[in-house]
């Protein structure tokens, strides 16, 4: 019995560390950036400033930037477009409301931006463009007058509550299958079905920001606070949606990793709170 209970210790012991961030590498570029999305092709990476004030693009092949957006707000919840050639964000005049914002499509060949009227900004992130080949397109929201998470049929414009259960829910993140979604209340991160099926399941605590390819994780990040105001460190997180487990993978005492995105096979991207410096990694699974 002995023997079978340190096997067991041993396997798990593996398992937790089998995740790790290394070769860490900055990004030579000047300012201050933060919440990184890579494009799907891995070639481009949109970046906001400080408090989410801006959209920038960069260009990994070059470390160039281009400015796309000043406003307030506007590196909030932008999404690529499924074949990278373009990107969507939100945007809202100097003298407007948030909840005036429109969503706009910046196209990378033409270098312009075009009003995508028929588009909530709401709808951002999930909204990737329209699909024409699909019955179904489903975007995610938060319903601003309830705070439950609703989702929307781009095709049929019927749409339903995901998060049936008590709580002021935000930050939704839906799966690439389009079957799950991962939803934050308070600290804690729950997965939901997308149909609204079932309740939520807790799978750690942080803020998740994307998804692995094969949507049995998410990756994410847990920041830590000595007097509940001013952020001290910050480190990445790798959440098991399967086993609804959470696993720190930074240990870095120095940067302060926040808004993780994943790229390629093995790459992540992410930025300092403290520097506002550009971070690549590799994860090693």
């Amino acid at each position: 019995m002995k023997k079978l209970l340190l096997t067991f210790s041993l396997l798990t012991g593996l398992f937790a560390n089998s995740q790790v961030v290394t070769d860490y590498n900055r990004i030579e570029i000047e300012g201050f950036y933060t919440n990184p999305v890579v494009s799907p092709d891995s070639k481009y990476v949109l970046l906001s400033g400080e408090h989410l004030k801006g959209v920038f693009l960069l260009n990994l092949s070059d470390n160039s930037i281009a400015t796309i957006s000043s406003a307030d707000g506007s590196g909030y919840a932008y999404s690529w477009n499924k074949d990278s050639n373009s990107f969507y964000f939100k945007e809202k005049g100097s003298k407007e409301y948030f909840t005036d914002a429109k969503v706009y499509q910046y196209s990378l060949a033409d270098k312009k931006k075009s009003v995508v009227e028929e588009v909530n900004h709401n709808f951002l992130p999930s909204y990737k463009g329209f699909e024409k080949d699909t019955e179904r397109q489903i975007v995610i929201y938060t319903n601003t007058a309830t705070l439950k998470i609703e989702a929307k049929d781009l095709k049929s414009s019927k749409y339903w509550t995901v998060t049936n259960d008590e709580g002021q829910f935000y930050n939704a993140i839906l799966s690439h299958d389009g079957k799950k979604v991962a939803v934050h209340n308070g600290a804690d991160i729950y997965v939901y079905q997308t149909d609204g099926s079932g309740k939520g399941i807790k799978i750690g605590r942080g803020l998740a920001t994307g998804w692995s390819k094969d949507d049995t994780f998410l990756i994410g990040f847990l920041d830590e606070s000595d007097d509940g105001h001013r952020v001290t460190n910050s480190e990445i997180y790798w959440y098991d949606v399967t086993n609804a487990r959470a696993k720190k993978i930074t240990t870095s005492e120095v940067i302060s990793e926040m808004f993780p995105s994943l790229y390629d096979e093995d790459k992540v991207i992410f930025s300092d709170d403290k520097t506002g410096r550009i971070y690549t990694a590799t994860l090693k699974m």
